[in-house]
C-alpha cells in the first residue's frame, strides 16, 4: 500500500509525463518538414464502422495509463516511466521526420456529436504511426501483466481493454491497423531494451 507522500510523488511524475506526450505531440501535429504521409486502409480497417460511442473508450486510455502508474511496484513502475518516456521520444521522432496521417474521409464532421467535433478539432487526423493510444496501452497492459499487485483475474481483462482501445481508435478514424501494429511493435521493443539497460541499477531495479 502507497503512502500518502509515494502518491502524489506517482501523481507528480504522472503530470511530467502528460507534459513530455501532449506538449511535443500538439505542436508536431501542425508542423512539417516533409510531406505528410496518409497511411493506407487494409481490410480490417474498411470492416470497422464508424462509431461515435468509442470516445469513452478512447479516452479511457489515460485512466489505464495512471491506474497502472498507481498499482504497480516500486521496480516496475520506474521501468514504466523509463518505457513510457523513450516509446514517446522515438513516436515523436516518426512524427518529424516521417509526418503521416489517417484521413477521415468517410466522417461527416458537420453531421457528428458534439464530443466527437471536440475530439476532432483537438487531435487532429495527424501522428498516426506509430499509435501512442496503441503502444502506450500495450506498456501499461505488459506492467500489469508483470506486476504482483493486481490479480491474476484482471490482467486478460485488461488486455481486453487494450483491444477495446484499438478498436476504438480505428472506429473513429484516429487510425488505422497499420499505426496499431507499428505501435505495439515499438511498445515490445523499447520495454525489452528498458529491461536491458544499466540505467535501472541506478533505481535499485
Amino acid at each position: 500500500m502507497l503512502s500518502a507522500k509515494q502518491v502524489m510523488c506517482r501523481v507528480y511524475c504522472g503530470i511530467l509525463v502528460i507534459i513530455w506526450i501532449l506538449a511535443p505531440y500538439s505542436i508536431l501535429q501542425r508542423v512539417e518538414i516533409f510531406p505528410v504521409m496518409w497511411m493506407p486502409e487494409l481490410a480490417l480497417d474498411s470492416a470497422i464502422p464508424v462509431c461515435f460511442e468509442g470516445v469513452g473508450l478512447y479516452y479511457s486510455y489515460y485512466l489505464l495509463l495512471g491506474m497502472t502508474g498507481l498499482v504497480v511496484e516500486k521496480r516496475l513502475f520506474i521501468q514504466y516511466l523509463y518505457t513510457i518516456g523513450w516509446v514517446t521520444a522515438v513516436s515523436h521522432a516518426f512524427y518529424l521526420f516521417m509526418p503521416n496521417g489517417v484521413l477521415r474521409s468517410d466522417i461527416d464532421y458537420e453531421a457528428a456529436p458534439i464530443f466527437y467535433q471536440m475530439l476532432a478539432s483537438v487531435d487532429l487526423p495527424r501522428n498516426a504511426m506509430p499509435s501512442l493510444h496503441a503502444s502506450l496501452s500495450v506498456v501499461a497492459a505488459i506492467g500489469v501483466q508483470l506486476s504482483g499487485n493486481f490479480p491474476k483475474w484482471s490482467k486478460p481483462l485488461v488486455w481486453f481493454w487494450v483491444l477495446g482501445i484499438f478498436w476504438s481508435t480505428i472506429a473513429l478514424r484516429q487510425h488505422v491497423s497499420i499505426d496499431l501494429m507499428v505501435g505495439s511493435l515499438v511498445a515490445v521493443v523499447v520495454w525489452w531494451r528498458v529491461s536491458m539497460s544499466s540505467e535501472l541499477k541506478h533505481h535499485g531495479v
